[in-house]
Order: structure tokens, then sequence, then C-alpha cells
């Protein structure tokens, strides 16, 4: 087999190996190639796939960099810096410049799709929320049967303030039946972020229905251990918050009840404090009865039992933050959000 032969072979392998999630493998290929032909525009677009998919973001940039230049006309590397510059590294203004170079050389809908998400996401994220309604409204004439992708498309809208574009979006998403309860809890959102109260409850009481006869996550954990990790989440905190907590119930329920969905609780809510919280400007002493943790929930957010124990920890202490008068930015700050 010649060098050029064993190159395209590694390369076949290698991103076979990648489409399967064999990361190793695929590396293991991008060395083999990279010591025929390390200048190869195909090894070079390994070499960043890989390191995309390892997480590094700048090995990735840097791959992708080399591949503008030898493919200049090619809007896919450009594409995928973006997405890194935003979604790893949270440059969006560097995002954005990025983009804006690709879009002369789309000329395929797939890519043009991808590039406008990106482009949304980073003006989402700069507060360019006008101009990400343009950018979202760009694919209202696009041919997309794709009900996932119809989700994803909802979630930008709202992220936008779009209800309307949002709601399109969630039609197509419940095309698909195993999308429904997703969908429906997302038009939830909607009804919420617009200020249609009994149109929320209606979609949530639904999305509990479904949520109650839905299969068991990838990973469980029994009552016990879940309110033992509570229980050490809670004795995290300072000892004067802490003596608040001393005889407060912990609760372990499936889901949220049918009662506190009527009430406007979120149906895939991780947990609930129950009390009075302490709110701006307010002398009343913060006080929690009962702490309710929904099992269900937290198994369907992880993949691992270490994972849920982190969540479980983390929503103990998200929601106990808040208890306190702590703000979304205060909690981002600490790393609860």
């Amino acid at each position: 087999m010649s060098r050029q032969e064993r190159l395209e072979t590694d390369l076949d392998r290698g991103f076979a190996a990648l489409e399967e999630g064999r990361i190793d493998d695929a590396a293991a290929c991008v060395e083999r190639c990279q010591r025929i032909d390390r200048a190869h525009a195909d090894v070079v677009l390994l070499s960043a796939a890989v390191a995309d998919a390892r997480g590094d973001a700048d090995e990735a940039l840097e791959m992708y960099a080399k591949l503008v230049e030898l493919r200049p006309d090619d809007p896919m590397p450009r594409i995928c810096a973006a997405r890194i510059q935003l979604r790893d590294l949270g440059a969006a203004e560097a995002a954005l410049a990025t983009i804006a170079t690709a879009f002369e050389f789309i000329d395929e809908e797939a890519d043009l799709i991808e590039a406008v998400i990106v482009r949304t996401e980073a003006q989402i994220a700069t507060g360019e929320l006008a101009d990400a309604r343009e950018s979202l409204a760009e694919l209202a004439s696009s041919v997309i049967d794709d009900p996932e992708l119809g989700l994803d498309l909802a979630e930008l809208a709202l992220a936008a303030e779009d209800a309307a574009a949002a709601e399109r979006w969630i039609e197509l998403a419940r095309k698909e039946p195993t999308l429904t309860a997703d969908a429906l809890h997302l038009l939830g959102r909607v009804h919420e972020a617009t200020g249609q109260r009994a149109q929320m409850i209606a979609a949530w009481q639904q999305v509990r229905e479904l949520d109650a006869k839905a299969g068991p996550g990838p990973v469980s954990i029994s009552e016990d251990e879940l309110e033992r990790i509570a229980s050490e989440a809670l004795a995290e905190l300072p000892a004067e918050v802490r003596a608040r907590f001393e005889h407060v119930p912990i609760l372990i329920d499936e889901l949220p009840s049918q009662e506190l969905v009527g009430d406007g609780t979120d149906p895939r809510s991780l947990g609930l404090f129950q009390g009075t919280p302490l709110s701006a400007g307010s002398e009343v002493t913060p006080s929690v009865t009962t702490i309710h943790l929904f099992r269900k929930n937290l198994e369907r957010t992880s993949t691992d039992l270490d994972q849920l124990a982190e969540e479980v920890r983390i929503t103990v202490l998200h929601e106990t933050a808040h208890y306190f008068g702590l703000d979304e930015d205060d909690l981002e700050r600490i790393g609860l959000d």
C-alpha cells in the first residue's frame, strides 16, 4: 500500500471513529496521518475535529485557522471557529467577527442554518436582541422540517424575546411525538415570558402528565441517598444559615404535584423551598418550612451518579441562596447558576 493509500485509509478510519465517539482512536489516526502529510487539508480537518471533540479550544482554533488558509472558500472552518469562540471561550464579540466572514462563502442550506444559529447565539450573548431576531428571521423561508432543530430554534427565539417565532418553531417540534413533552414545556415558558399564566399552567400540566408516564432516566438514585447528598450540601452553608435548616424536613417527590404545577411551579423543577424568603428591602427573617427535591427531574439531568450527586448539591445550594436574597448574578459569581 502506498503512502497516499495509507493516508486515505487512516483519514476514513479517523472520521468514522470520530462519528462513533471513539475520540482516542481518531487521535491515533491523526498522528499517523500527520507523519505522512501534516499539511494535507483533510489531515488538518481531522486534527481540528479531534481537538474540538476533546475540548481543546486553542488547538482546535489553530487548526481551523490553518484550514481557512488551505480552503479559503470553505465556510465550515470559520463557522466552527466562531462556535468555539462563543461556546467554549465565551468570546461573543470575537465569534460575531469570525462568523461574519463565513456568509459570503455559504451556498449550502445546512451551512447557512448553522451559521445563523451561531450568529444568533452570539448576538443574544452580547444583548443585541433586535439583531438576533433579524438573524432568525432569515430562516423563516428555509425548508426546515427537522423537529429537533425546530426545538433548538424555538429556544433561540425565546431567548431573543420573539414569542411568535418561538411558537411557530414549537409547532414543528410537536410533529415528532417523542418531543411533545419538551415542546410543551418550552411552550409553557413562552407563555410565562408573555404573561399568559393560564396558558402556561395548561401546557405545564400536560408536561407533568407526560413526564409521569415516561420511563426512567439514564441513572437512578434512592431516596436515602438523595437525602444524604442534600444534607451534606446544607452542611456546606455558614453556621448561622445552617441553623435555620436544623429542623426542616427534606421531602423526596418524583415530580412536582399537580397542585404545585397548578400554582405555577415548573413541572421540571429540580427542587423547591417553601417558606418565607428574604426579599429586597424586607426586614422579615427568611424561613424555610419544607425542602422538596424532585427525584425524576434530577435523574433526567444526569448521565452518571457523580453528575447526579453534583446536580443535587447545586440544586440545594441554589435554592438556599435564593431564599437568602441572592439573585441570578450573585449565583453565577459563586458558581451556583
